[in-house]
């Protein structure tokens, strides 16, 4: 290491920037966002317009034209210079003679430090360096862990901050600070402010603190969390998140395991699996499970393919964890119908053609031929019917005895997002040999004329025509 990172209260001292050109307005703006009072000596006049956009912050900023001697950097806090290789020269022996940290940009030969690339959450700053060596490097760090980071948790630690004083008060013997603050970070509160709900979060707080860390009871969390179709760049940020933060996981066949590399290496990892032909350990035991975990204290994962919500269970877990008593929060994730119609280019809507989508499970208690296909037979009704892979002949039949054409375009996407999909398409009356042919699911079936705008008809029209 050959940069100590270090963070610099630059609110008051001064810092001298030298430069003119993108490079310095750039590190302008980086130096007042930090409350920095600068004195700009720019190269050239016509930076007007650069001053004011750099007004807004905190602090002072002076403009001087020209090139700063030595009695100008006394009593400065820090050095900064990106005016061209003699000017920089010239101004990194003036600052290291006067023993003031300087930087020069692109420069580290030159330089006593170095900016970071920089995540900025508020009280929350995250710092990553490379000596130097690759700020673009740098700045793809910094891109993946804006992806994780979430975007209220400087917020957060605002909030946390405005209590210290008071919690300090309230110190008692056996009272851990450090595992109160853990379980307010980990636990319902934080959950509930970084979702933002912050009213309910800060209101928990202080409840807690009232009760002198009644937030430290042993029941944890449980976060119903959408997986997705399959893909893991498909997970939202706040999946992601969760999985990161998990220390049990519940998870279903239908989630891969590219998107379980994605949780905290040290969660353990439970299988529940639950999908048709393989009923694994039954609703009531996960439910149980669920229950159990979380007042064991854990951060609870129960992590479902698609979406909890769209026929995935999550409404029936989240009931019987509220009735417990548990703490939970639902992650919502790209269900099956959005994520795998992207993948294929097939619109489920589309002005003045199909103007009403309704999603439908053939796997009810009653079975598919309980479904009441009659409110379906409307031709600007896009149909997608979720586990109907072996159940397409009915779905064909539903359909057609509603009234919809034979030949309603229609579609089977299987296993979707993933490597392994398989797709099909053609007329409703050919659905069961479509179902056939794509082999195992987890399947989709597209019954519509939005059928014909996806990319998967059009190319199945061209090889048509080739063989033809």
């Amino acid at each position: 290491m050959r940069f100590l990172p270090v963070f610099l209260d630059l609110s008051a001292g001064r810092v001298i920037l030298v430069g003119a050109g993108a490079p310095a307005v750039a590190k302008l703006h980086l130096l007042r966002a930090a409350g920095a009072n600068v004195r700009w000596f720019s190269q050239s006049t016509d930076v007007a317009e650069e001053v004011v956009a750099a007004s807004h912050y905190a602090g002072q900023i002076e403009l001087a034209i020209g090139v700063p001697e030595r009695r100008d950097l006394a009593g400065a806090a820090a050095v900064v210079s990106a005016a061209g290789a003699e000017i920089d020269e010239s101004i990194a022996a003036l600052a290291r003679a006067e023993n003031i940290p300087v930087n020069v940009v692109d420069r580290p030969d030159l330089s006593t430090f170095i900016f970071p690339a920089v995540v900025d959450r508020g009280d929350v700053v995250v710092a990553i360096g490379t000596g130097g060596a690759s700020p673009v490097l740098a700045r793809r760090i910094r891109e993946r862990i804006e992806a994780i980071l979430p975007a209220r948790i400087g917020d957060f630690a605002a909030m946390m901050h405005c209590y210290r004083d008071r919690l300090a008060t309230i110190r008692q013997r056996g009272f851990s600070l450090r595992h109160f603050w853990e379980r307010v970070i980990d636990g319902p509160i934080g959950a509930a402010f970084l979702a933002g709900r912050t009213g309910e979060a800060e209101a928990a707080l202080q409840h807690a603190l009232d009760n002198a860390g009644g937030v430290d009871r042993k029941d944890g969390i449980v976060h119903l969390v959408g997986a997705g179709p399959g893909d893991p760049d498909l997970l939202t940020l706040r999946a992601l998140q969760a999985l990161q933060a998990a220390d049990v996981i519940f998870y279903d066949e239908l989630v891969g395991a590219e998107i379980l590399e994605r949780a905290r290496r040290d969660s353990r990892k439970v299988f529940v699996g639950k999908r048709k032909g393989h009923p694994g350990i039954g609703q009531d035991e996960i439910n149980r499970r669920l229950v159990d975990a979380a007042r064991a204290g854990h951060c609870v994962v129960r992590l479902k393919g698609g979406d909890p919500f769209i026929f995935g269970r999550g409404g029936e877990e989240q009931d019987y964890l509220q009735r417990a008593g548990i703490a939970v929060t639902i992650v919502p994730g790209i269900t099956a119908a959005l994520g795998c119609a992207a993948e294929a280019g097939l619109p489920l809507t589309f002005r003045a053609e199909a103007t009403r989508l309704c999603f439908v499970t053939a796997s009810t208690t009653e079975g598919p031929d309980a479904i009441d296909w009659a409110s379906l037979g409307d031709r600007q009704t896009s149909v997608v019917v979720y586990m109907g892979l072996s159940a397409a002949a009915n779905v064909r039949d539903g359909l057609i005895a509603a009234g919809r054409s034979a030949d309603t375009p229609a579609a089977v996407l299987a296993r979707g997002t993933r490597p392994e999909a398989r797709s099909a398409v053609g007329p409703l009356r050919d659905l069961p040999a479509l179902a056939a042919s794509v082999g195992d699911g987890p399947a989709i079936l597209v019954i519509g004329e939005v059928v014909a705008r996806s990319r998967l008809w059009a190319s199945d029209a061209m090889s048509v025509e080739v063989a033809a």
